[in-house]
Parts: structure tokens; sequence; C-alpha cells
């Protein structure tokens, strides 16, 4: 009986040999997928905030028809000196002036300002619209 149950085993594959193999492989493949997990972190920076970039108009004055002041705040990299761009739309939100402001770094998180944007015709509103690396 035991030979015929040792034939079986080996017939279909249920040996001592393949299932070292089946475990090794098991093992092969976590390890893979744990260091696909933490080069993805990496690359894509752990927490993600620390590189993330926020960008939010604080206000608006439309002091004339050549000319909008907007207010805004920029949150993120700290340590990175910045060029925005702020916008001046029309009513229909058609951008009617622009400006681009160097931020430069500060070690502060937060970082705020109030940019002119002069326009070729009167604005109803003002943003900023990015910021990206100097």
């Amino acid at each position: 009986m035991s030979t015929r149950t040792t034939t079986l085993d080996e017939r279909y594959g249920r040996t001592p040999d393949r299932r070292r193999r089946f475990r090794l492989s098991a093992i092969v493949i976590a390890a893979a997928v744990l260091v696909a997990v933490v080069v993805w972190s990496l690359w894509t920076g752990i927490g993600g905030a620390t590189t993330a970039l926020d960008v939010t108009t604080t206000g608006v004055a439309i002091s004339s028809d050549e000319a909008t002041d907007v207010q805004w705040l920029v949150s993120g990299r700290p340590h990175t000196d910045l060029v925005c761009a702020i916008e001046a739309t029309d009513a229909s939100d058609v951008v009617v002036g622009l400006a681009e402001v160097r931020v430069p770094a500060t070690g502060q998180v937060n970082r705020s300002g109030e940019t002119r944007v002069r326009t070729v015709r009167r604005a109803s509103n003002g943003l900023i619209d990015s910021c990206r690396d100097a």
C-alpha cells in the first residue's frame, strides 16, 4: 500500500521537492512584492505631504481697469524657491492679465504674498494658478 501511495503522490506532484519549490516560490514572490512597495514609497515620497504643493487664493481686489491685486498662499516645499503664475480673469473666465512671481525659500511651509497683475481690460477675478520649482 505504501508503494502505491508513493507512486500516486509522484504521479500527481505531491512530493516533498514540489512542496519545497512551492514554499520557495511563495517566499520569492512575497519578497518581490515587498521590494516593489518599498521602491514605490521612496519614488512617490513617503507620506506625500512633504513634497506636495498647495496654492490658494486668499483675496482679490480690483484696483482699476488696468490692475488687479491678488493675495495668495503657497503651502509646501519650504526650502525650495518657486515661480508662481498669478492670473486675472474677466466675467467670461478669459485671462486678461498674467504675472509670474518668484517666491523665495523661507524655511517655512506656508508662504503668502500679494501680487499686482496688470490687465488689458477690467478683470472680475484673480487667482494663483500654479507654482513650479524655480
